[in-house]
């Protein structure tokens, strides 16, 4: 199957892409995909576990499974002074 992902913030600098496209097992889920990211991007792998996911309009559960044509969005921890 494949899922869109979409780099907000630092993670398209981690990635070197705003739109990144993956192809998936079916019935992969969302920790899937950040650990086929994690597998292409060092930069990005570096920084996995402080990155949340969002499908629609919500952030979620990366256990939960993703369906094709599924958008992700990665959003990068977040930091204001």
């Amino acid at each position: 199957m494949r899922v869109i992902i979409e780099c907000y913030g630092a993670s398209a600098r981690w990635c070197g892409s705003d739109l990144i496209t993956l192809d998936l097992s079916v019935g992969a889920t969302g920790n899937d995909a950040l650990d086929a990211l994690a597998a292409l991007y060092p930069d990005f792998a570096a920084r996995r576990d402080s990155v949340a996911i969002a499908t629609g309009d919500a952030i979620t559960s990366p256990t939960l499974p993703l369906d094709d044509g599924d958008v992700i969005a990665l959003i990068p921890p977040v930091s204001a002074g």
